[in-house]
């Protein structure tokens, strides 16, 4: 929970589409779906600083972050990924994970570009956000797919 006093939108369980959750970290997609597949983890606790993670924390985050850019490779063929902590208006701990793309893909019946590949990722403005159907839609896709991971593993 955050500090007495302070809001945080981070802890609110209905943040977005839940992809998945481990112990310390849940992913969940990025409301602002500009780039295909772009989400966030967040940590489950709040925590105000990056320093502040535990060392379980982080040896967990670095797993999350593998499965998350593994699964978009499989689902999207993502050609390379950005990583950003950037807590500008929450301060929750929470890491962006945005794909990029060189070429256009097509999810739900709309075209997603990635007009800066291979230079800067520039946020455009405003949010592209999807509909609630091609939301879960999307959380559905990634989700299937990570079963898939979950069950060749064993």
């Amino acid at each position: 929970m955050p500090r007495e006093g302070v809001s945080c939108s981070l802890c609110d369980p209905e943040l977005g589409p839940l992809i998945t959750r481990s112990d310390h970290w849940l992913l969940v997609l990025n409301r602002n779906q500009n780039l295909l597949g772009k989400y966030i983890l967040v940590a489950r606790r709040h925590v105000d600083s990056v320093g502040e993670l535990t060392p379980q924390e982080w040896l967990e985050l670095h797993r999350q972050i593998r499965r998350a850019t593994t699964l978009l490779v499989s689902v999207f063929y993502a050609d390379h990924f950005n990583y950003a902590f950037l807590q500008n208006q929450d301060r929750h701990v929470h890491l962006h994970i945005i794909p990029r793309y060189a070429e256009p893909r097509q999810f739900a019946g709309e075209l997603f570009e990635d007009p800066d590949y291979p230079g800067h990722y520039a946020v455009p403005s405003p949010v592209r956000s999807l509909t609630d159907e091609q939301a879960a839609a999307l959380a559905d896709a990634l989700r299937r797919k990570l079963t898939g991971f979950i069950s060749n593993a064993r």
